[in-house]
């Protein structure tokens, strides 16, 4: 029977919907309820002023990818993942917060990216990058941002002293979603001063941090899912354990771990002799680059530290998520 309180009724009023009718089931912790929700897609280009658990301080910042659904509602932390270039040019046309941010996005629905984050808190940071460095970054770039609608229609604007507020519809959705600007000098940003303080203390770095602290996230996300598939798989099957494949086959899994790889982690699932215990690592792809903390995890938890791209083992620390 469930309650008011119940795992499947806060699910349900987290407007999702179980993943499967056998993805709810009791944890060996006391403390713990796996509940598998497959939320629908957020459009990642239109919550710039929400905070996220997700991204430093209080930018919001989504990404678009095939993990899951949830975190194709990751969008713009890597909207400085995506910058392919940006002027030190500052603008002197003296634009609106409206016509600011307007034209941020449609250059970079355009692919204008010069254009685009000339407008943004994010310029700065890829000052000094190389072309290769920039290359680097354009295939995250592009992915998320080829998002953007075509339409894009303002709906008014606030100012309260050097910050900016402007309402913004984007293509079919009827709500609309505020942008948050800044101005400086004599032009409008879009972004915050949080983030622009940020910016200016990675430089050219911040890009690629913020990849990695993204990458680990979601790695430590997947190996999640795959202890929580273990667990369900195993009660189903009188207390065997499943391999990466069967897994995946099963819808356990997404499909993106079939070659071993995503978000920039190498991902493998070990099954005992005996098909009763398992244990799944996590190591960066490039340490340094895609990521920094190798993962090991089993049914006592996930594990997690900075091995310099060595993998983790069951003596590693317990990993917290920051």
């Amino acid at each position: 029977m469930t309650t008011a309180n119940s795992p499947p009724t806060i699910a349900r009023q987290y407007q999702g919907r179980l993943y499967q009718a056998i993805a709810l089931q009791s944890h060996p912790s006391p403390n713990y309820v796996l509940i598998s929700v497959e939320t629908p897609s957020a459009p990642g280009y239109i919550a710039w002023a929400l905070p996220s658990i997700y991204a430093p301080r209080k930018t919001t910042m989504y990404r678009t990818s095939l993990i899951s659904n949830s975190r194709a509602a990751r969008f713009t932390a890597i909207l400085a993942l995506l910058a392919l270039c940006v002027s030190t040019q500052a603008q002197k046309d003296g634009k609106s917060p409206t016509e600011t941010a307007l034209t941020f996005y449609r250059a970079l629905k355009a692919k204008r990216y010069l254009d685009g984050f000339r407008h943004s808190v994010y310029r700065n940071a890829v000052e000094g990058l190389t072309s290769a460095e920039l290359q680097d970054l354009e295939p995250d770039f592009a992915r998320t941002f080829a998002s953007i609608p075509d339409r894009i229609e303002p709906s008014g604007e606030k100012i309260t002293g050097q910050m900016a507020a402007v309402s913004l519809k984007f293509g079919e959705s009827k709500e609309l979603q505020s942008v948050t600007l800044i101005r400086i000098g004599n032009e409008w940003l879009v972004g915050d001063q949080e983030t622009l303080a940020l910016v200016n203390a990675q430089g050219r770095a911040f890009f690629f941090n913020t990849r990695m602290q993204v990458n680990e996230s979601e790695a430590y996300e997947m190996l999640q899912r795959i202890i929580g598939a273990e667990i369900i798989y195993s009660r189903k099957f009188e207390g065997k354990n499943a391999s990466l494949a069967e897994l995946i086959r099963l819808g356990g899994v997404p499909k993106d771990l079939e070659d071993g790889e995503a978000s920039g982690y190498h991902f493998s699932l070990t099954v005992g002799a005996d098909e009763k215990t398992f244990f799944a690592a996590a190591t960066p792809t490039t340490y340094g680059k895609t990521g920094r903390i190798s993962f090991y995890a089993d049914i006592n938890g996930i594990r997690g530290e900075d091995l310099k791209g060595q993998p983790a083992t069951a003596r590693s620390s317990i990993h917290h998520p920051k």
